[in-house]
C-alpha cells in the first residue's frame, strides 16, 4: 500500500484487514514532515501485531528521479518482490499519478495497481 496525505484514511483500514501473513503486507506512507503523519501509533501497533512493515517517506518532493522517494528504484528496495504484489495507492492526484508511473516503471502490471485520488 502506498498512501499520501489524507489517503492514509482508507489505507489504514486495509493495512489492518487485508489478508496476508507476517512479512507479506507493507505500507509506505508519504508525508512532508513527521507532524503530517496521522495514525502513527495505530499503524505501528498494526504492523507489530500482524508482522507487517510500515515505511515513512518524509520530506518535500525533490527534483529528479533520485531525489524523489517515490521513484521505481526506491520503491523496489522498500518492497521486495514488488512486481508480484497488488498495490493500493491513495492520496492527492499528483502523488497518485507519480506513484502509478513509478510502479509501472518498476515492473508492476497495470492490473495490479489500484488507485484513488483525493481532491478538496
Amino acid at each position: 500500500m502506498l498512501a499520501g496525505g489524507v489517503g492514509i484514511t482508507p489505507l489504514r483500514a486495509l493495512f489492518e484487514s487485508l489478508p496476508g501473513g507476517p512479512g507479506e503486507v507493507t505500507l509506505v506512507y508519504r508525508a512532508r514532515n513527521a507532524g503530517e503523519v496521522v495514525f502513527r501509533d495505530e499503524l505501528e501497533w498494526i504492523a507489530g501485531h500482524r508482522g507487517a512493515r510500515v515505511h515513512y517517506l518524509l520530506g518535500r518532493r525533490g527534483r529528479g528521479r533520485r531525489a524523489d522517494p517515490l521513484n521505481p528504484v526506491a520503491l523496489d528496495r522498500l518492497v521486495p518482490g514488488l512486481r508480484g504484489h497488488d498495490v493500493y495507492v491513495c492520496g492527492p492526484p499528483g502523488m497518485t499519478h507519480q506513484a502509478r508511473r513509478a510502479l509501472r516503471q518498476a515492473g508492476v502490471p497495470r492490473r495490479q495497481i489500484h488507485h484513488e485520488s483525493f481532491t478538496f
